[in-house]
This record gives C-alpha cells, structure tokens and sequence, in this order.
C-alpha cells in the first residue's frame, strides 16, 4: 500500500506571524534490491596470490523489476582507483574510503539514489573495507561473498 503524505512548513520571521507557507510532498518509502553486476580486478577473478577487487557495478530493482533493464546504477572503485570521466562526480565515500558514482535513473535523481544507497551505506562500507584489507584467496572469497549478496536497500517511492 503506498501512502504519500503532504506537509506544510512555516516560514516565519517572529514566531506569532507566519510569513510564508512552503509546501513538500513526502513519498513512501519502498525496498530495493542492490546486486553487483560486474567487477574490476587486478587479474581475472581467482584465488591467485595478487588478486585484488579494485571496483564493480550495481544494479537495483524495485518489485522484482530491474531499474532501466539490465542498466547499472551505481559505480563503485577502491581508494586506489584514479577516477576519470562520470566517475569524477564522486556521489559517495563509504567510510572504506571506497567511492561511489551514479549512472543512469541514480544520476538523473541523485537524491533518490544517494537516499537509497545510502540506507546500505554501512553494508557496503563493511564489504568493502575487507576488501580494501586483502587480497589473494582472502580476497577472492569476500568477492564471491560480495557478488552473492542482494544488498536490501529502502528508499522513496520515486520510480512506479
């Protein structure tokens, strides 16, 4: 069930007269699904000695349906990663020092995106710190952990 509520602020100079009335709607809040899609790494996913995850792409859904398709949302790169191109409008520093860039539905509403990705913040922060920390078999497993978890996500009601 959706529920959209509406709210009015005062704006006021004293507080016995109001000066002007400003209107906001707030919409529900829904779940997302956030699946990595695809990865950097240092050499082809494996437990070799040097491998290390230096970045990967998230999807999102919302009711069991693909945000934009197959599109990914979200761009995300290891501390050591140069950012070049979309991936200089940094949108989000995990406290791994992991950064975060949006594309497509996240980049033309970056508020909505950054609300959703941001009620995983500490999920993905958590993951990705492992990462950060290792490499090798250690860091081949937190990989496959990463890319099997459907990281659940709450967010506005904004794309139906």
């Amino acid at each position: 069930m959706r529920r959209d509520t509406l709210a009015w602020t005062a704006v006021t100079e004293d507080a016995n007269r109001p000066r002007l009335f400003a209107y906001a709607a707030y919409m529900a809040s829904v779940e997302y699904v956030l699946r990595p899609k695809s990865l950097k790494s240092t050499r082809p996913p494996a437990p070799e000695p040097d491998f290390r995850l230096l970045g990967f792409d998230m999807t999102a859904e919302r009711e069991d349906t693909p945000l934009g398709g197959n599109n990914i949302q979200a761009v995300f790169g290891a501390p050591s990663e140069e950012r070049y191109r979309l991936d200089k409008d940094v949108a989000l520093w995990l406290p791994s020092r992991w950064w975060v860039s949006l594309r497509n539905h996240f980049a033309a509403e970056p508020e909505v995106g950054l609300a959703i990705l941001g009620s995983v913040a500490g999920e993905l922060g958590e993951i990705t710190s492992r990462l950060t920390d290792s490499s090798g078999a250690q860091a081949y497993a937190v990989t496959q952990e990463l890319f099997e978890t459907a990281f659940r996500a709450s967010g506005p009601d904004y794309w139906r």
